[in-house]
């Protein structure tokens, strides 16, 4: 069962477990080609990518290069205990952060700063979720910051955010994570109806 989890061993993940825990958040599923743009594992709005995953590890911040599959070291100082506001985060082997360049949107995605936001939230939520999803096959703990931390910081309330989100997607948040869960699900079942 997916679930947050706040308890952790004190030991860094294996490198595979480390690389296959990046895949799942945003690897690279299909490679780019001189007529389309590679696909990650989670979506994006228009194919934008604009959701760039930032690793804090002991030895380090890195930027995850999901077309190579591989860390860049931004540099070597450990910052996790600056990445969230519980105490308990600071001993987290591995922080992920997900950082927006807003510049990678389409003009009409990113013509207002709520927009903006709402379009990037929302594709780190799905980054976010298949997290949650490889977390909970591989065994591994894991938790994001609360929606109050994460609205404080965006500085608009979480009920703003939900009304933005549900008046921009034409949905609530909830119905629309339900329905990519259920759409994502339905393409992964084999197609076993037979012809009369």
């Amino acid at each position: 069962m997916r679930r947050s989890i706040r308890k952790w061993q004190n030991a860094p993940l294996s490198e595979q477990e480390l690389s296959n825990l990046l895949w799942a958040a945003c690897g690279i599923t299909k490679e780019s080609t001189t007529s389309s743009k590679s696909r990650r594992t989670a979506p994006s709005a228009t194919n934008s990518k604009e959701i760039k995953v930032y690793i804090a590890l002991g030895h380090g911040l890195f930027l995850y290069d999901e077309t190579r599959h591989q860390l860049l070291q931004i540099h070597s100082d450990d910052i996790r205990s600056s990445i969230g506001t519980q105490k308990m985060m600071h001993s987290a082997p591995v922080g992920l952060i997900y950082v927006s360049d807003f510049s990678r949107l389409k003009k009409y995605l990113a013509k207002d700063e709520q927009r903006k936001w709402i379009v990037s939230g929302t594709d780190a939520a799905f980054i976010s979720q298949n997290v949650y999803l490889y977390c909970t096959a591989a065994r591994l703990s894991t938790v994001v910051l609360s929606l109050d931390e994460l609205s404080r910081v965006a500085q608009f309330s979480k009920y703003l955010f939900h009304r933005i989100f549900s008046a921009f997607m034409g949905e609530s948040l909830y119905a629309f994570i339900t329905r990519l869960r259920v759409e994502r699900a339905a393409a992964l079942l084999p197609n076993r109806c037979a012809r009369p």
